[in-house]
C-alpha cells in the first residue's frame, strides 16, 4: 500500500465535481471520511481545499479588474463577499495546513524517540503519549514503516504494538535525524546493520576459525585464546 497516494484521487474529485456536482460532493465526503485516521492525508487535504478556494478567486479577481478597465466596474459588495468567502478560507486552509504538517513532523520524531530510545512499542501507551487515538498513530508508524525509518518492523494489531523481527537495543540504535524536502518526511539514517561473523587468524597456530559477534573460544589445535576483533 502507498501511503502517500490518497483514498480518492484531487482530479477525480474534479471531474466529477464540474461535470456531476452532487457526485463530487459525495465522493469528497468520502475521501475525508476515510483520511480520518490518516494524519498526512489530512495535511494534504487542508492544502488541497486552500488551493481549491485560491484557485477559484482568481477568475473573480482577473474578471472584477477586466470589467473595471472597461468601464463596467462591478458592485463592490460582491466582490467584498468573495474576499471573505474566498480568499480568507483559502489563505486560512494554506496556513492551517502548514501548521499540521509541523506538527506531525514533530510527531513523527517524538515516535522515534519513543521506540528507538525509550523501547515503547505499545500502540495504546504511544496514543496516550502523543495525545492521539490508537487508530491515528498505527496509521503514524505504518507510514513510518513505509518510509524506512523503522526498518524490518510490522504493526501487530492483535497485540496493537510495533513488532520488530530483529531487535538492536537502544543503546546501539544511530540517531535517526529527518528534513523536510518538498513537503516530505525523509530519514537521513536507518538502523545499523547487525555484525556479521569473521575468520579469525590463530595468533598461535596460524589456523582459521569463524567466530560470531561478540564470542570468544579456545583455538581446536592450540588452545590459543580467540576473540571476535572489536574494530575492522
Amino acid at each position: 500500500m502507498n501511503y502517500d497516494r490518497p483514498a480518492i484521487s484531487g482530479i477525480a474529485i474534479a471531474m466529477w465535481f464540474i461535470f456531476f456536482f452532487p457526485i463530487g460532493i459525495i465522493l469528497l465526503a468520502v475521501r475525508l471520511w476515510k483520511h480520518r485516521d490518516l494524519s498526512y492525508q489530512k495535511v494534504i487535504d487542508w492544502k488541497n481545499a486552500g488551493a481549491t478556494f485560491l484557485v477559484i478567486f482568481f477568475p473573480f479577481m482577473i474578471s472584477f479588474f477586466i470589467n473595471l478597465s472597461a468601464g463596467r466596474p462591478m458592485e463592490y459588495w460582491v466582490m467584498v463577499w468573495v474576499i471573505l468567502l474566498d480568499l480568507i478560507p483559502g489563505i486560512y486552509m494554506l496556513w492551517k495546513s502548514g501548521q499540521r504538517r509541523k506538527q506531525l513532523f514533530a510527531r513523527y520524531d517524538h515516535y522515534r524517540h519513543l521506540v528507538l530510545v525509550q523501547g515503547v512499542t505499545s500502540i495504546q501507551t504511544l496514543a496516550e503519549t502523543t495525545n492521539q487515538r490508537p487508530a491515528v498513530v498505527a496509521n503514524d508508524l505504518q507510514r513510518l514503516i513505509y518510509l524506512g525509518v523503522f526498518q524490518d518492523a510490522f504493526i501487530d494489531m492483535y497485540s496493537m504494538s510495533i513488532v520488530f523481527n530483529q531487535w538492536v537495543p537502544a543503546d546501539s540504535m544511530v540517531n535517526v535525524n529527518v528534513t523536510v524536502s518538498g513537503g516530505t518526511f525523509v530519514p537521513q539514517q536507518s538502523r545499523p546493520q547487525p555484525q556479521t561473523s569473521k575468520t579469525v587468524e590463530c595468533p598461535g597456530c596460524g589456523s582459521s576459525a569463524l567466530l560470531k559477534p561478540g564470542e570468544s573460544k579456545a583455538c581446536p589445535y592450540c588452545d590459543s585464546p580467540l576473540a571476535y576483533p572489536q574494530h575492522g
